[in-house]
């Protein structure tokens, strides 16, 4: 584990962070007109999320956290994990439950994009095409991780202690 002496050696400047929202870790998989929603564990969970699956118009396997409620880019609020909860380990689910509980994808990283392997390009890069990704598709059911700006250690450590959103349970620090 990263104790609090290790970080002051880094410099902050060659650093990005996001938050780390409470719902679950997926990746998003599209290639031709298969498109899947795994599970961190590796479980195909597509068919609780129809909605998700069906609103992925790219090629690309994204990686991300599956919430409920609104994207950022539609400027309203998450919900809670417990929400999210309603949704998983369900065979189908009905239309009244896709209305109360509607997911989205809050893409963190782009591992593919179409054909293209990207995960040996820089953070930069990635970032910039996984935004242009983003932008492109479907604003109730994709967005992007906003990074949250620091210029220290400290500084990232009070925002993670707190943070300006009660779906946020920490902060993901990526070079």
């Amino acid at each position: 584990p990263v104790g609090e002496h290790d970080l002051d050696a880094l410099d902050p400047r060659d650093f990005a962070a996001e938050w780390k929202w409470d719902g679950i870790r997926v990746q998003l998989s599209r290639s031709g007109s298969r498109t899947r929603l795994y599970s961190r564990s590796g479980d195909d969970i597509s068919h609780a999320f129809p909605d998700v699956v069906e609103a992925a118009d790219f090629e690309a396997v994204i990686d991300g956290e599956l919430l409920i409620g609104g994207t950022l880019r539609s400027n309203e609020p998450t919900r809670s994990f417990s929400d999210l909860q309603q949704r998983l380990n369900r065979k189908t689910v009905s239309s009244k439950m896709l209305g109360e509980y509607p997911a989205f994808l809050r893409a963190y990283d782009i591992l593919f994009h179409a054909e293209e392997d990207v995960r040996g390009e820089t953070f930069v890069q990635r970032r910039e095409r996984l935004a242009g990704l983003i932008d492109a598709s479907q604003p109730t059911r994709f967005d992007l991780s906003p990074l949250v700006p620091f210029s220290s250690w400290d500084e990232l450590e009070r925002l993670r202690s707190d943070p300006p959103d009660p779906v946020i349970e920490g902060v993901m620090i990526k070079r």
